[in-house]
């Protein structure tokens, strides 16, 4: 996966607000930290051999025991054996004889191959100490730190290098196969003779985002860079078969199987938090899964049955905790970091003749999410904690990774199609090429066989436009609604429960204010935070990503627009009842009715409910009492409430869109109050779409 297609940088990975709170260790055990705290540089020598026997039978015993934790099996045990799906490169290469297009996709990712053979060994040489940390692979966060931060900056680190060998070292890998250029050949048994010097693959620190944070006794478990780690080289291996020589490839199959220990291990002894707490969702929990059953399957040994069989079963909670509906239940910059290598996951058990993943509704609707995560001129469904917000220029014409191997992987004839009415290009990445190739090879008009509107229960949460328009249309001019109120078994939640956006063509109308880097000042109150968003303000709970129970009733949605009611209050300590319904058509009209009652009276001048509009101008406020209306361009707003309230505004900070800041509606009470009831009429003008 390129890592510019994660789409929010490695520091994306997980919310530093949620592991604070679960990473509540004990005291760190001395010789963890001792060796990497050293500023020195460190001559790295090779480790005594690990036995085989030895390795594979604590495998299989920590393998059992975490299985027999699972109170529900998909199913019996495998007794099948275990192989890799066949490599899909050489028909690949195949089926581009005598198509100029299709060998032009190759050598474009040719090119990538040779810029990034440039780079220097630093990117995959294990830094031993801070100072040795490439620039380009120091995670900033660090800096932030004293006690903690060599720790936390040397297990980052060991993410970022995976990361990289999963992108470049199989770009890298395909070109060799394709082109046999020993000097990219060279290159790539460089980069995985490196990864020898990784053991393990993750080293302890990557939870310690903080200096009140200590080290639990054996570390905190198995992470990201096991994962990308194990994927790089099992694909790289695959894909270079006997280039490799077989003395690397040994070493590199123990490193492996070291790693499928490791994990087993860390499953049975709960050690990650994302394990000791019981996360299914999360991409933390999926990714070293995908990792075994990778690493099991390119194994082939029969005697690490059980571990493969706790991988599989860790993607079917996965799968069972996914929106049956297609959601990716931590929003979209999750999804396109991990929804592709589980697409990838699934379609390797198949390939082993194991149907145990494949009764799963998410697997056959995730593409039609994906689709509708589009909401128009290039932006996206914002929900969750996702600093994807607005598709990258490459991105506009091109799917992501994830997207193209979710398009890729769909059963439904739908799936493509969808695909090549959104995307219809493909960018120089090994999962474009499919991407491509795929596209050559269908048939048919490119036309969008979705309706234009779609409801995700498990996310309590509605998508609707006028029309569909692909992301890179030049002048759009579709209406989009977005609304939400959010679930309980969610991940990566901001306060957002009742948001709705609205754009007409490129212009919101009403929006939120995004979600910037994590440790952005006042990401939890200027952002993650109700204030963030347009909905009640009073009493949030917290902290922001607490997911919250709020019911969505869907009363009408079709094309002509839609009608939802959702009760809100659970996402507020002080409110008795809150709710909120909201009334949309494509005409422009959208009507908004909310009704709040608190457990005690709130103090006059307390502010109940705000509208994030956009607007970078202040708009025009006018009336008093109980009637207020509010113009600005291409919008207005008429305010109607129970009792008299004070309607102002304030220009206010976002990460969406340049030049990153729009103007607040606030709606306060102008005396003591228990409650507030307003209707809010929005009138689009729907001329006015720049």
């Amino acid at each position: 996966m390129h890592l510019r297609l994660i789409g929010v940088g490695i520091r994306s990975i997980c919310c530093g607000a949620l592991l604070a709170m679960l990473c509540t260790v004990q005291a760190a055990a001395s010789f963890l930290a001792e060796p990497i705290m050293q500023s020195e540089t460190v001559v790295p020598t090779t480790p005594p051999q690990p036995d085989t026997q030895e390795l594979t039978r604590r495998a299989i015993d920590a393998a059992q025991r975490a299985l027999g934790a699972i109170r529900t099996r998909t199913g019996p045990s495998w007794t099948g054996p275990l192989q890799a799906a066949p490599n899909p490169w050489p028909g690949l290469f195949e089926q581009s004889r005598g198509s100029i297009a299709l060998v032009n996709r190759l050598l474009a990712l040719e090119a990538s191959a040779k810029r990034s053979s440039a780079d220097p060994l630093t990117r995959v040489r294990r830094p031993m100490s801070f100072d040795q940390i490439d620039p380009t692979q120091l995670d900033r966060d660090a800096l932030k730190l004293q006690r903690n931060r060599d720790l936390y900056a040397l297990a980052r680190a060991d993410v970022n290098q995976a990361a990289y060998l999963r992108q470049y070292g199989v770009e890298l890998s395909v070109v060799v196969a394709w082109r046999k250029d020993p000097a990219l050949l060279a290159r790539a048994l460089a980069l995985l003779e490196a990864f020898l010097e990784h053991r393990p693959l993750q080293r302890p620190g990557s939870t310690l985002s903080s200096d009140d944070m200590t080290m639990p006794a054996g570390g905190d478990g198995v992470w990201l860079a096991t994962a990308w780690g194990m994927s790089g080289i099992v694909e790289m291996l695959d894909l270079l078969g006997d280039q490799v020589p077989a003395q690397l490839r040994a070493r590199l199959d123990l490193l492996l199987r070291e790693e499928v220990m490791r994990i087993c291990e860390d499953w049975a002894d709960r050690r990650p938090w994302f394990v000791r707490v019981h996360t299914p969702v999360s991409n933390q929990w999926l990714e070293p899964s995908l990792a075994l059953v990778q690493a099991c399957l390119h194994l082939k040994d029969p005697r690490l049955a059980p571990c493969y069989d706790l991988g599989v079963e860790n993607i079917a909670q996965t799968l069972a905790a996914l929106g049956s509906d297609g959601a990716f239940l931590e929003g979209f910059s999750y999804a396109n970091q991990s929804a592709g290598p589980l697409f990838d996951g699934v379609r390797a058990v198949r390939a082993n003749g194991d149907r145990r993943l494949d009764g799963f509704a998410y697997l056959d609707h995730a593409w039609e999410w994906f689709a509708h995560m589009n909401l128009g001129a290039g932006v996206l469904v914002h929900t969750y904690d996702s600093r994807m917000m607005n598709r990258p220029d490459w991105a506009r014409t091109s799917p992501t990774p994830s997207e193209a191997s979710v398009y890729l992987s769909s059963a439904a004839p739908g799936g493509l199609a969808a695909a090549r009415f959104l995307l219809p290009d493909a960018d120089a990445s090994v999962t474009g090429v499919r991407y491509a190739f795929a596209l050559a090879g269908a048939r048919g008009p490119s036309a969008m066989p979705l309706p234009t509107y779609a409801s995700f229960p498990s996310q309590g949460q509605v998508v609707w436009r006028s029309a569909w328009e692909a992301p890179a249309t030049s002048a759009p001019k579709a209406l989009a609604v977005m609304v939400r109120s959010g679930t309980a078994g969610e991940n990566h939640v901001q306060r957002d429960n009742g948001q709705i956006t609205v754009m007409n063509g490129r212009r919101f109308v009403l929006m939120e204010a995004g979600t910037p880097d994590y440790g952005a000042p006042g990401y939890e109150d200027r952002y993650a935070g109700a204030a963030g968003h347009s909905v009640m303000q009073v009493s949030p709970v917290l902290p922001a990503s607490q997911p919250r129970p709020c019911t969505m009733t869907v009363r009408s949605l079709d094309e002509s627009g839609g009608s939802i009611t959702m009760d809100l209050a659970s996402a507020s300590r002080l409110a008795r009842s809150s709710t909120r319904g909201v009334a949309w058509n494509a005409q422009g009209r959208l009507v908004i009715e909310d009704a709040v009652t608190f457990g005690a009276p709130i103090e006059a001048g307390i502010e109940v409910y705000r509208f994030h509009v956009g607007s970078t101008d202040p708009v025009m406020i006018s009336g008093s009492g109980r009637s207020w209306d509010v113009r600005w361009r291409g919008a207005t707003m008429a305010l109607r409430a129970d009792r008299p309230v004070r309607v102002a505004q304030q220009s206010w900070p976002d990460a969406i869109r340049a030049p990153f800041r729009h103007q607040v509606v606030t709606i306060s009470v102008v005396g003591q109050s228990d409650g507030l009831k307003l209707d809010t009429t929005v009138q689009v003008d729907r001329t006015v779409t720049d």
